[in-house]
């Protein structure tokens, strides 16, 4: 259960045909638990953030270093227990994801508050928690001077900087369209324009509350390669030395570096190729001129095409972890020396939410029905107990998630079909899935589903959202329970004068 033979083992097995997780037998799982339902590992997790943490501290001698795990990638109190107990800090977005770090116990010094349009509240909030702000607007050191004033206290505050990326052409992976990355960073809403920092700069130095003690950097998942974040290096390392020589040689103490690095088996922007948009795109004339053939030769020809459309080519092993962190410190350091940024006990930070948690997770459900059909265009379909609203950033990013049948798990695949979800939407889970012939009851495994899923996932159709699992080992708790009713309609308020008047 690997992503290539450079990868680690990871916290998924096949036995007896069979999917595990840790100890744990995946079908066993949902029949106790039920069905839909998220699963965590709690080795992988663990073993995951050691990764990363030995892996840039390693790469970068010159101070210490801090994993801070995205809040918004995965909100469960649970697993974010396990990371503070482990020593990791927080990217945090909202003040409501604020107080959920806050109350595991975090070290507010390793929080980075993110996130633009903060309001006096969450910002007062973080100056007396003592977290690192995060400033992404112009405005706001000019508000957090005044809050930490009325505090009397000094706020320790670093800047979100955007710098350009020329050097960055290759297609975005955040769009279906054929976007150079630096365009679609560009367009993206996050960071202080470089035109802007010199002069905040100048002005917090004068701030008798505020302290700039770092610069923050996040690009996100443009990119798998170890290119893509060499090139980001490059610039920010450029901008930094700029910044510094503009600031009569000041030194930060922290440098974040954000996130987005990929995950193990890496589904972005997988399920729906840019390629396949354009060619059907461009292909619709051509698919209303096939109409002249008549019915019989038009469907024949529109069965191949769809077929053709929906078939996916293996992926290819995106780089490990060590590998990310090797080529981000090496060419960090490299190219910050030659801007002349003295680096002695410069702290190190970087903020993985994908990578971290993306395959620390599967999503179990159960199959309702089989339908097919054979005119005018053979389909077949797989409907699920679940839907792609307990799935929806995976829907907002196009990904195509891998699977087993984890009651088949081993088994050759023998048919094809898309595997859909049961809501009233077209809920197409994964398009054109090859899988063993599958039966009413048999149990689904949605891979890399610990990032971002759970997170976002909604009540459309009044569907109640899922319970989370916890494993560790062959032991299982709930860590989330499922909704019922009263969770999906509790915020619901009647006005009086629209009841009915009760019946004497």
């Amino acid at each position: 259960m690997t992503a290539g033979d450079h990868h680690p083992p990871d916290c998924l097995t096949i036995r007896n045909g069979r999917l595990f997780i840790e100890d744990a037998d995946t079908v066993e799982l949902a029949a106790e638990f039920g069905t839909p339902i998220f699963v965590f590992s709690h080795a992988q997790l663990a073993e995951n953030y050691r990764r990363f943490h030995d892996a840039f501290s390693q790469g970068w001698s010159h101070g210490p270093v801090d994993v801070m795990p995205a809040m918004k990638a995965n909100t469960l109190l649970a697993t974010r227990q396990l990371l503070t107990n482990l020593g990791a800090g927080a990217d945090i977005y909202s003040a409501q994801e604020l107080d959920g770090v806050l109350r595991t116990g975090v070290n507010p010094e390793r929080v980075s508050v993110n996130g633009g349009g903060k309001d006096r509240a969450h910002l007062r909030r973080c100056i007396e928690a003592g977290v690192r702000i995060t400033v992404e607007d112009v405005r706001e050191i000019d508000w957090i001077q005044e809050v930490a004033a009325e505090l009397g206290t000094v706020a320790k505050i670093r800047f979100r900087v955007k710098p350009a990326i020329p050097n960055l052409w290759r297609r975005n992976d955040f769009t279906q369209l054929w976007v150079p990355i630096d365009l679609g960073y560009q367009v993206y809403k996050s960071g202080v324009p470089p035109e802007y920092l010199a002069e905040m700069g100048r002005r917090v130095f004068e701030m008798p509350n505020v302290e700039l003690v770092g610069l923050h950097f996040h690009a996100g998942r443009h990119h798998p390669s170890l290119w893509f974040w060499e090139g980001l290096m490059v610039r920010f390392a450029r901008l930094v030395g700029e910044l510094s020589r503009e600031w009569g040689g000041w030194k930060p103490q922290e440098l974040d570096i954000g996130g987005g690095m990929a995950s193990r088996r890496d589904p972005l922007n997988k399920e729906f190729s840019r390629s396949e948009f354009i060619l059907t795109a461009v292909g619709y004339p051509f698919l209303v001129g096939l109409r002249g053939l008549g019915e019989r030769l038009y469907h024949s020809l529109l069965a191949k095409i769809l077929d053709a459309l929906t078939e996916h080519p293996e992926p290819k092993p995106v780089p490990t972890i060590e590998e990310y962190a090797g080529a981000i410190t090496r060419t960090l350091s490299r190219e910050l020396l030659a801007q002349g940024v003295d680096l002695d006990g410069v702290r190190l930070q970087t903020e993985p939410g994908r990578s971290l948690y993306g395959d620390t997770a599967v999503h179990l459900t159960r199959v309702k029905v089989v339908k097919s059909q054979t005119e005018p265009i053979p389909y077949t379909w797989v409907l699920t107990d679940t839907t792609y609203f307990f799935l929806a950033a995976g829907v907002f990013e196009h990904n195509r998630h891998p699977f087993l049948v984890a009651d088949k798990a081993d088994a050759a695949p023998t048919m094809k079909a898309d595997i859909v979800g049961h809501s009233c939407f077209a809920d197409q889970i994964v398009l054109g899935a090859h899988l063993p012939e599958v039966d009413a009851g048999d149990v689904l495994a949605i891979l890399e589903a610990g990032a971002y899923q759970e997170s976002s996932a909604s009540n459309f159709n009044s569907l109640p959202r899922p319970a989370t699992i916890l494993v560790r080992g062959d032991r299982a708790e709930v860590i989330k329970r499922a909704e019922g009713l009263d969770d999906i309609y509790g915020r619901d308020v009647i006005p009086a004068d629209l009841l009915p008047d009760p019946v004497e």
